[in-house]
């Protein structure tokens, strides 16, 4: 009974993508394993003798867990309630993939906005949109680390 409840519990989790951190507390502490996950991609791939060791062979990073996704959609969906109203993003011709190289057409600017509602990210990464998707970028290794699908929900999005 007890595991039943407890996958119960899972699926609203997954389901609801707005699902908050229950206290200040704990969203920090999340926030603190993100930047230790982040940090521990750039140790492990900074060692790696050849950038293209980065490929879809190489498993992808576990960047964005459960418990990360919702804090990263609560953080942008505070950050697109902003009083200008203007849309962000663009129509994308690609899917975003971990561990496959960043379709060039799909670089464009980050939205400022977002940039500052979101945490640092150490060098070499960076945080791109492709549709509706938060990608984090490898700018050394041209490659996608991880993916958020669906983070700025249904915002309409235009160049």
């Amino acid at each position: 009974m007890t595991k039943a409840i407890a996958i119960g519990m899972l699926g609203l989790a997954l389901a609801a993508n707005t699902a908050a951190a229950q206290t200040a507390v704990e969203q920090a502490q999340i926030l603190r394993d993100f930047q230790r996950s982040v940090v521990d991609y750039t140790e492990r791939d900074t060692c790696l003798p050849f950038p293209e060791a980065v490929s879809a062979a190489a498993p992808a990073s576990r960047i964005f867990t459960l418990p990360v996704a919702m804090v990263f959609r609560q953080l942008i969906a505070q950050a697109l309630t902003a009083p200008d109203g203007a849309a962000i993003g663009a129509p994308a011709t690609h899917r975003a993939v971990a561990t496959l190289p960043f379709p060039a057409t799909e670089l464009y600017d980050f939205p400022k906005r977002l940039d500052d509602a979101l945490p640092l990210l150490p060098a070499p990464l960076e945080y791109r949109l492709i549709d509706h998707d938060l990608v984090i970028r490898d700018a050394e290794a041209d490659v996608i680390v991880a993916v958020l699908r669906d983070a700025i929900g249904t915002v309409t999005t235009r160049r």
